[in-house]
């Protein structure tokens, strides 16, 4: 009888073990399930983390103050002179997705090139943004220049024939020149203002706008006026 506490100490061990080893097997499996899931998304934190290393993101205006509902789908449409339509979900509530977002960095490269570099997904959230707040979140976006090599943009620049500006964010894989069919470039304008997101240009002649998520700045490219106001001894702004 004296050796029966000793016994049911070693029965009571042998239960906690075989507990504790269930709980591990089942939090083992549930890890498992979850990263098929993981390794196609993360989350927004996760994702600037990965693609912008050692960079402090600024807020951006409006888009840092909107809360997307869950499981919200963020979806763009976008065409390139010489490609295929694409329509991508790339981001879902707070969540973007990693595989989406490789693909509208391939279908962005450089034009020149076909070198890619990985956007600043808070592009695609200002295009998002924007077309819902001019009721056109289906619209398809012509996209006119996306991502630059230095290279390309210093040829752009020694040409003559385009505003790009030597330290261009196009280079940085942050800016996009786009036009939506059906909306007058001056309203694309007003509703990228709206966001206070980074940069907008505007280009009335050629009726496209660059928005990027640059500093937060604004100009008009018009050429005849840009003379008269070299002369009179004023800068023009640039992208």
């Amino acid at each position: 009888m004296r050796f029966a506490p000793y016994l049911d100490c070693r029965a009571a061990v042998r239960l906690v073990c075989a507990l504790i080893t269930l709980l591990v097997l089942a939090a083992t499996g549930s890890v498992a399930s979850a990263g098929n899931t993981a390794r196609h998304t993360h989350s927004l934190l996760h994702a600037k983390r990965h693609m912008l290393q050692g960079v402090v993101l600024p807020e951006l205006g409006l888009l840092s103050e909107l809360m997307p509902e869950e499981g919200q789908p963020y979806q763009l449409k976008l065409a390139r002179q010489g490609e295929e339509i694409i329509d991508v979900t790339y981001r879902v509530g707070d969540t973007y997705l990693l595989g989406a977002l490789d693909k509208l960095n391939g279908y962005l490269r450089d034009s020149h090139n076909g070198e890619v570099k990985t956007y600043d997904p808070r592009t695609f959230d200002v295009l998002h943004t924007m077309l819902e707040k001019l009721g056109r979140s289906n619209s398809i976006v012509e996209v006119l220049s996306g991502y630059r090599t230095k290279e390309t943009n210093d040829a752009l620049r020694a040409s003559g024939t385009s505003n790009a500006a030597e330290h261009s964010q196009h280079i940085e894989a942050t800016a996009l020149d786009i036009r939506v069919p059906g909306v007058p470039a001056a309203e694309l304008r007003d509703a990228a203002l709206s966001l206070g997101a980074g940069g907008v240009g505007y280009y009335p002649k050629a009726q496209f706008i660059h928005v990027d998520t640059g500093s937060i700045r604004e100009w008009t490219y018009a050429p005849h006026r840009a003379r008269h106001a070299t002369k009179r001894g004023h800068r023009h702004r640039r992208k």
